[in-house]
């Protein structure tokens, strides 16, 4: 099923068969994927889009950084606006943090299969989502 409207999604990861496999899944779907192999490619991207960047998902375990850190970072930059989701097989939902549990990080683990990854996608998106505001009229 496609999107409605495609969305601007950030994915870390430094795996290069996850991150095209997660990629090319999310293209498919109709969605804007902008694929980074690192913490820092992803703290530049994201500067970069802060405005039009929907949702970030990130490895949690990266070489240059982590993505618990790069999920607080993203909170804080985006004053709350962008939601994110962790990827990892080390991490439980229990053991996030209250700060990010509250800002509503969301933890997938590994392995998972595609079509759960886009079922998160869009649950996190839909728990994110701020009400229209009324038209002025």
């Amino acid at each position: 099923m496609d999107s409605p409207l495609a969305r601007h999604i950030l994915v870390a990861d430094d795996e290069p068969e996850i991150l095209s496999e997660i990629t090319g899944y999310l293209r498919r779907r109709g969605e804007i994927v902008i694929a980074v192999p690192s913490f820092g490619d992803a703290v530049r991207a994201f500067n970069d889009n802060p405005d039009s960047i929907a949702l970030v998902i990130s490895d949690v375990r990266m070489p240059d950084g982590n993505g618990v850190d790069l999920a607080r970072w993203v909170i804080d930059r985006s004053q709350g606006r962008c939601p994110c989701l962790l990827m990892t097989g080390h991490l439980d939902q229990a053991g996030l943090g209250a700060d990010l549990e509250a800002a509503g990080v969301r933890i997938l683990d590994k392995p998972f299969g595609m079509s759960a990854l886009y079922a998160s996608v869009l649950s996190t998106l839909a728990k994110s989502a701020k009400p229209a505001k009324p038209a002025v009229t």
